[in-house]
């Protein structure tokens, strides 16, 4: 997904600090845990996508395209609360044999839908606006995470981004050893179980021998070791004025909604 949607030039977000970011994004399904209401969740997923729009620079359709696999677990969530929810003050509004429609469920399949665009809206603004090399600085540096963690966490990242292109080259080579035409005399890639086992076999052991010598540059940089005094980096994270307006304008938000609504 981030790979697919990224923030446009100018974006405001971008100059917040990643961890800041990220705390606000997990933060804001953990007030909502408790709003079961459909209003208040629809208004602040309408207030997010405005801001992702206007603050991240993410296109209207990008983001939305970015939704689908969202929307696809909301509607999950709508069916089963839908035919599992009854009791107490819930009206049946609609039957198939021993299934039975209340409008509790809806309602609640409904709001907890709607929280699932909102987080997912909510991802995709931090996943657009905050750079990996970024993220990792600051988690070290305003989440004092240990500098151990953060280096490695950076190496599996880059790691896993490469993942996809060694995958098709592998796939390539084996195609030369071992081709399969088609109907037209073209060529194609193999999708037998059998030959795709061999291409993760052969990715499974370039991964490992990758992850052992970057775990040996690591380590021959003193990662390993437990030094004293202040370490640099290149880019200094720090928390901002941006991130103080970005946690204000999302709390007052959230406030002013849930109080209203």
């Amino acid at each position: 997904m981030s790979a697919v949607v990224v923030a446009g030039p100018g974006a405001v977000l971008r100059r917040c600090d990643p961890t800041v970011l990220l705390v606000v994004v997990v933060g804001v399904p953990l007030v909502l845990l408790r709003v079961y209401e459909p209003a208040p969740l629809l208004a602040l997923w309408a207030c997010a996508v405005v801001g992702v729009v206007l603050a991240a620079r993410v296109p209207v359709r990008r983001l939305l395209l970015a939704q689908l696999p969202f929307v696809s677990f909301a509607l999950s969530l709508v069916m089963v609360n839908a035919v599992t929810r009854s009791g107490g003050d819930a009206v049946v509004v609609a039957a198939w044999g021993p299934v039975e429609v209340t409008d509790l469920g809806l309602r609640t399949g409904f709001a907890l839908g709607v929280r699932t665009l909102l987080v997912g809206v909510c991802a995709v603004g931090f996943l657009a606006t905050a750079e990996p090399s970024r993220l990792l600085t600051s988690l070290h540096q305003v989440g004092r995470l240990p500098v151990r963690v953060t280096s490695a966490l950076l190496a599996a990242h880059r790691l896993l981004d490469d993942l996809p292109a060694e995958w098709v080259a592998v796939r390539r080579a084996h195609a030369v050893r071992e081709p399969v035409a088609r109907q037209d005399g073209r060529r194609r890639l193999s999708t037998s179980p059998r030959v795709l086992g061999r291409v993760a076999f052969v990715l499974l052991a370039t991964s490992i021998r990758r992850a052992e010598r970057v775990a040996i540059s690591l380590e021959s940089r003193g990662l390993g070791a437990l030094r004293r005094g202040e370490r640099t980096v290149w880019r200094p994270a720090g928390v901002g004025a941006p991130d103080v307006v970005l946690v204000a304008v999302v709390g007052g938000t959230l406030a002013a909604v849930l109080v209203l609504l």
